[in-house]
């Protein structure tokens, strides 16, 4: 009697093209789904030697990280919008000079920056700290 003993079936390989596809399309989705951090250009006024003539100036200092400053020794806080664009709305084209006490966040700084230009403020620039 002869047995006839079949032959072991071969293991086929895991095609990975699949696989690629899929990481790929993946890739794609979380891309043009993501947001990206936009950038702002700031405006400031460079001090310099120019002949243009001297506008008045409004001392701004930042007394605090939690968003305390004074306009000319009025003390004001960023969240009061209405009284800040209110004071800055009869000086808009007047320069705003800007100093921070030390020890300051420049991220504070930043944020009086954004929030003096929101309330109408044209020329703004940065001094040294006293």
């Amino acid at each position: 009697m002869r047995l006839e003993l079949a032959t072991p079936a071969r293991r086929r390989a895991i095609s990975l093209t699949p696989l690629i596809d899929v990481v790929f399309i993946l890739l794609l989705f979380f891309m043009l789904s993501s947001t990206f951090t936009q950038w702002r250009q700031l405006d400031l006024a460079v001090p310099g030697r120019g002949d243009a003539p001297a506008s008045i100036q409004h001392q701004v200092q930042l007394l605090s990280d939690s968003g305390r400053f004074s306009i000319d020794g009025i003390e004001f806080d960023m969240q009061d919008t209405d009284a800040l664009a209110l004071q800055i709305s009869a000086q808009a084209d007047d320069l705003f000079v800007i100093s921070a006490n030390n020890g300051l966040g420049t991220q504070t700084l930043i944020r009086l920056l954004d929030t003096l230009k929101a309330s109408g403020a044209r020329q703004l620039s940065l001094a040294e700290a006293p």
